[in-house]
């Protein structure tokens, strides 16, 4: 099976790093978090996350990319992360976050003894190392940072979830913390559903030669692309750059700009009040029919269908 038309493209190769043990490292508390932010749910966002030396949690984190690309280091891996890219960080687990650019992240914490408490199979699930039985599978002795990558649809679903938690753990009163946990648990869910697996590690070299060009779509998405500008990226031949595009990434590089497109326009459905004509030129489409068309297409619903049914919430 080909790789993820949005398989984690990593802008270096990843290097050995030195391994701090967790008992020196420096653990995060919940008293740390600014006060608005209450035990034992929230969600907290991210602006430009820069580099962060290594630490751990008294509480366990769910991490979204929703900008930018960095390195996260789980003990002794360094993992490369980009948009749309999940992972799970256990209590206790000693990491970092290094060569970060544009950065945003949502971190979604949380006590997993008081989600457990709530039904048996919650309590299954939390009292587990990881979350989510996906990822890539690590050496004996070595410790996972358990990853995932959202396909555009799985993505989208997840923002708008993201949102509408954050708005109930917003609001005062026991009503609007139970639908802020019942959105969880539907976040949850959905992670556990509908997600892709990582590139297989052999598909590393390749992913490596295309980094630049994945960097360039993902910063001038709104504006025209070609395929010479993306070869010229790389210092190759347009055919040659065709041929170790789709080796990397499973598509052709075009149909990769195309989609990237399409998740940044669900994305912006989600979280701004631009109408579907705006989305759709704010994302590089010169036509909002021919936008909706392949927006329907991707994502087996209309935009404005969409956008309408999250508003509505």
């Amino acid at each position: 099976m080909p790789a993820s038309p949005h398989a984690r493209l990593p802008s270096v190769v990843p290097r050995r790093k030195t391994i701090v043990p967790a008992s020196r490292s420096r653990l995060m508390r919940w008293s740390e978090l600014p006060k608005r932010f209450v035990r034992p749910l929230a969600a907290i966002r991210a602006t430009d996350h820069p580099a962060y030396p290594r630490h751990r949690h008294e509480f366990w984190e769910i991490v979204i990319v929703t900008r930018g690309s960095g390195m996260m280091l789980f003990e002794s891996r360094s993992l490369p992360i980009r948009v749309g890219d999940v992972f799970v960080i256990a209590r206790d687990q000693n990491h970092a976050y290094e060569e970060t650019h544009s950065l945003d992240l949502v971190n979604i914490v949380f006590d997993p003894h008081y989600i457990g408490s709530m039904h048996p199979l919650l309590e299954d699930w939390m009292s587990r190392h990881a979350l989510f039985a996906v990822g890539p599978r690590w050496k004996p002795g070595e410790a996972p940072g358990e990853c995932l990558h959202l396909g555009p649809t799985e993505y989208a679903r997840c923002l708008d979830l993201v949102q509408r938690m954050e708005g109930e753990l917003e609001r005062e009163g026991e009503e609007a913390r139970v639908a802020g946990f019942a959105y969880f648990l539907l976040l949850i869910t959905l992670l556990r559903r509908h997600c892709k697996p990582w590139a297989p590690a052999g598909s590393a070299a390749p992913v490596a030669r295309i980094s630049r060009a994945i960097e360039y779509i993902d910063l001038n998405f709104p504006e025209r692309i070609t395929l010479d500008d993306l070869a010229a990226c790389c210092h190759v031949s347009r055919r040659h750059f065709f041929r170790i595009f789709e080796q990397a990434v499973g598509v052709a590089p075009m149909e990769y700009v195309k989609k990237i497109r399409l998740q940044k326009a669900a994305e912006m459905l989600v979280t701004t009040q631009y109408n579907v004509t705006e989305v759709a030129f704010a994302c590089g489409f010169n036509d909002s029919n021919y936008f909706s068309a392949l927006y329907h297409k991707e994502f087996g619903v209309p935009p404005s269908r969409f956008k309408r049914e999250s508003i509505a919430g």
